[in-house]
């Protein structure tokens, strides 16, 4: 696992945290949520990311839904000091008192990039989360009760003081398969381009989440 320093730069968005938004009690109608990447240590690091651009699509692998701090053209230009991007895919749906959740449960496949500077950290696992609105007939949020993460890539100078982590919070956003996937395709791109090789933050059948030619 790298541990190399990123300096300041990563002890800033730790005490700059955003404070957290009120959780999705409805189906959103606009991109809104917060989310922290919480260390499983003795001493917990937290990292809040509060997201205000993003949306959902409804794919043949089920739900997709990415989230940003910074919007779109940013992501595109690079016009940024520091951002967090989440791109989940929710592989079904629990139902409220007939679905039986343990500790264990996971619908959830997540990716959570956090982006300082010019490293970038890309954080991997499952978690599990209720879902709120009907997808692709409203907007659509998750409340994410449980996720296991950890670093599955990065940059040579990022710092990683969080794995292995719990990504918790609730986010939602409205149904936009183009904003969906232009974002998903500008982080793609973004994170090729810093880490130096092709890496695709996205979940296609059949496609694994490791490098693509």
């Amino acid at each position: 696992m790298k541990r190399e320093i990123a300096g300041p730069t990563i002890r800033f968005l730790i005490l700059a945290t955003l404070s957290a938004a009120g959780a999705i009690s409805c189906a959103p109608t606009s991109p809104e949520g917060s989310l922290a990447l919480t260390s499983k240590t003795a001493n917990p690091l937290r990292l809040d990311a509060r997201f205000t651009h993003g949306a959902y699509a409804v794919e043949p692998a089920g739900v997709s839904m990415i989230m940003s701090t910074v919007s779109l053209e940013d992501l595109r230009t690079g016009d940024f000091e520091n951002a967090q991007v989440v791109d989940i895919r929710v592989m079904w749906d629990p139902i409220a008192g007939r679905t039986p959740v343990s500790k264990e449960s996971t619908n959830l496949i997540i990716r959570h990039v956090v982006l300082v500077g010019e490293e970038a950290g890309i954080y991997g696992g499952g978690g599990f989360g209720w879902p709120q609105g009907t997808p692709g007939e409203t907007g659509f949020g998750l409340e994410i009760t449980g996720s296991s993460v950890a670093l599955v890539d990065s940059t040579e100078g990022f710092l990683d003081p969080f794995s292995p982590a719990t990504l918790l919070g609730t986010i939602g956003g409205p149904l936009d398969a183009a904003t969906t996937v232009g974002m998903r395709d500008a982080i793609s791109q973004l994170v090729t381009n810093r880490l130096g090789r092709t890496r695709w933050v996205r979940y296609d059948p059949g496609e694994s989440d490791h490098d693509h030619g």
